[in-house]
């Protein structure tokens, strides 16, 4: 599946038996938000009881965006769900450690990490 509505956001999902990635790259703030919002809720309307976002090639990292991941983490776990979080591109990981969401979210350098976690 992929959706290319925003022009500064590309995603695809990427299904699998035990993980569905979500990969998605381009910026994410206030005009790209609702479509970054799909690209999780597309992840998260998988079977798999783990949902990883790739976020390795994303440029830019808004709040409304964190919003977006917090909000996907809550609404997972309380399914007994995992969302584990690429963020191998240096200003994402920068933004969710500065905001102190490294405490909260599930993070990993790379896919593979996340899948073995």
């Amino acid at each position: 599946m992929s959706n290319n509505q925003e022009p500064g956001l590309v995603w695809t999902v990427e299904p699998g038996e035990h993980a569905t990635v979500v990969h998605i790259s381009g910026e994410i703030d206030m005009g790209s938000q609702p479509e970054f919002a799909d690209a999780v809720s597309a992840g998260l309307d998988s079977a798999a009881l783990v949902v990883i976002l790739n976020l390795g090639e994303v440029a830019f990292l808004g709040s409304v965006g964190l919003r977006v991941l917090v909000q996907a983490d809550y609404e997972a776990k309380q399914a007994g769900r995992q969302v584990r979080v690429v963020d191998g591109a240096t200003i994402v990981h920068r933004v969710i450690e500065v905001t102190g969401l490294d405490q909260v979210l599930s993070l990993y350098p790379t896919i593979e990490d996340a899948r073995s976690a």
